[in-house]
């Protein structure tokens, strides 16, 4: 990884404008699901639209991530053979407390051979979705799907304030889509051995294959915020 996300974060939330989210069906209450992007205002083949990149790294993000279509369903292909490390990232408003809930699906495709995420000169992962907690002097978890690690390690990185956790691993499910929902504010509070203290300022999402120079790749849709029920 060659960027910082929440450095990121910081510059692309002053150039562009913070991404719409749709209402899912099940909205209620004010606590109900709400789809981040269903990737249905974005064309096939292109990088999706209401997706940023790091800034003058449109290019090159456009070369690793876009949008296709399978069975009718769209969601972002991500395939890394160029060494780039492109950090893409989606901006909302997100009231933790009444949407703690976080949830997507990703299809590992091409695991970077080698990769070892609790080793900095090795530290790729073909499926890599963060929440970024502050954009200044902020923290963030990484959900990785991991070559080599097992599922539930933890790593610590950039003195504690990145904290890396492994769903999946290996091949054995690699080309099947996996679903995720993860409680945020449980994950952070287990994670820095404190409470969430502010609202998430967005996810991320990065697949890269530069520390190995191994090709990488994973397909990542369904995003959405809900509440615990």
């Amino acid at each position: 990884m060659r960027i910082s996300l929440v450095a990121a974060l910081v510059i692309t939330v002053a150039l562009a404008a913070v991404a719409v989210v749709s209402e899912g069906t099940s909205v209620g209450k004010g606590f109900g699901r709400i789809a981040l992007d269903d990737l249905s205002t974005s064309k096939a083949d292109k990088f999706p639209r209401r997706w940023r990149s790091w800034p003058f790294h449109r290019g090159n993000a456009a070369k690793v991530y876009k949008v296709a279509i399978e069975g009718g369903s769209r969601f972002i292909r991500a395939y890394d053979e160029w060494n780039l490390s492109e950090q893409i990232f989606l901006n909302f408003t997100w009231n933790v407390k009444e949407r703690p809930m976080l949830s997507w699906r990703w299809r590992a495709g091409t695991l970077p051979a080698g990769a070892k995420e609790s080793n900095g000169a090795k530290n790729d992962s073909a499926c890599g979705l963060y929440v970024v907690v502050g954009r200044y002097k902020g923290h963030a978890i990484k959900y990785v799907w991991s070559t080599t690690l097992p599922a539930g390690t933890v790593v610590t990185r950039r003195e504690g304030k990145l904290k890396i956790k492994v769903l999946d691993s290996g091949s054995s499910k690699a080309g099947s889509w996996v679903n995720h929902k993860v409680n945020v504010p449980e994950d952070y509070k287990a994670l820095f051995g404190h409470d969430l203290g502010k609202n998430p300022s967005g996810i991320g999402l990065l697949t890269d294959g530069n520390a190995v120079e191994k090709p990488s790749g994973c397909d990542y849709a369904g995003f959405a915020i809900s509440g615990e029920n």
